[in-house]
């Protein structure tokens, strides 16, 4: 009996100290997860609120291409051959082209389209000067100007007015005689 009165005596005097170790091992681990859950809101909320502001300062072009898929590319076969009409001297200026878009409903388009595509552009390509052509800016003014071109060629013969855009052009050879 002795036995059981001194483990008795040892329970109720350990039993208060490992209740209050439980107690602030409870309350700190309420604490550290609330800290933890906070922390982690506040940096989600900053985060969201930095990608608006970007989405908000951003072109409709990057927040469209983060919808769309990966680029694609249609080359615009055969070559293109034009010849400069206001020299003394024959000049001609022969190049191909890549168009760079990211939705395939516009890839088929373009397929669907050709004709009337190509037909805008050698009315475009026509109109270039040789002195505009053999310079860097009049190459980047003129693929500005395709792109611009297609789209406007793709809005007026399609039905579809939310049809996607092709965003870029390339050549691929250029030469200039």
């Amino acid at each position: 009996m002795a036995d059981e009165k001194d483990q008795a005596e040892e329970a109720t005097k350990s039993g208060p100290s490992t209740m209050k170790i439980v107690i602030i091992a409870v309350i700190a681990s309420v604490v550290l997860s609330g800290g933890m859950i906070g922390g982690f809101m506040m940096f989600m909320g900053d985060d969201a609120e930095v990608a608006a502001e970007q989405a908000e300062d951003s072109e409709g072009e990057e927040v469209a291409e983060m919808k769309l898929g990966p680029p694609q590319y249609h080359a615009m076969d055969p070559k293109f051959v034009i010849s400069f009409s206001d020299q003394r001297r024959a000049r001609f200026m022969q190049f191909s082209l890549q168009l760079m878009t990211r939705d395939n409903e516009v890839m088929k388009l373009i397929d669907a389209h050709m004709p009337a595509i190509r037909s805008s552009l050698l009315m475009l390509f026509g109109a270039q000067k040789y002195e505009d052509m053999i310079t860097i800016e009049g190459k980047k003014r003129l693929l500005q100007e395709v792109v611009a071109n297609v789209n406007e060629t793709l809005q007026a013969v399609a039905a579809d007015e939310d049809a996607g855009v092709v965003e870029q052009a390339y050549f691929d050879s250029f030469v200039i005689q």
